[in-house]
């Protein structure tokens, strides 16, 4: 199920499968694809959206190698279509050199 809305708060598919999983106990994706099919009944690949991209990783952060096929006969690791996806580290001191208020 895909709810897509003007202001980019809809639900997308993926979205909708995750949460299937989760409530199933899984939380690993190995491969996403994501179809439209258009008045004429044809098929269209859509890659995850940005915001997508990083829900599956943030759910297991296994799935940083999930396959995601982007078209027909393409596809690549979420890791090379979600750069730079670890959390910075601060460092041992970086509170104590934060501004007092």
């Amino acid at each position: 199920m895909c709810i897509d809305t003007a202001c980019g708060m809809g639900f997308c598919a993926e979205h909708a499968a995750i949460a299937a999983m989760v409530t199933a106990g899984h939380y690993r994706v190995a491969a996403v694809v994501a179809v439209r099919r258009d008045e004429h009944d044809r098929l269209w690949v859509l890659p995850p959206c940005g915001r997508c991209r990083e829900f599956i990783v943030q759910i297991d952060s296994a799935n940083i190698d999930a396959e995601i096929v982007l078209g027909p006969g393409l596809s690549r690791p979420l890791r090379e279509l979600l750069p730079h996806h670890d959390w910075a580290d601060p460092g041992p001191h970086a509170a104590a050199d934060l501004p007092s208020a």
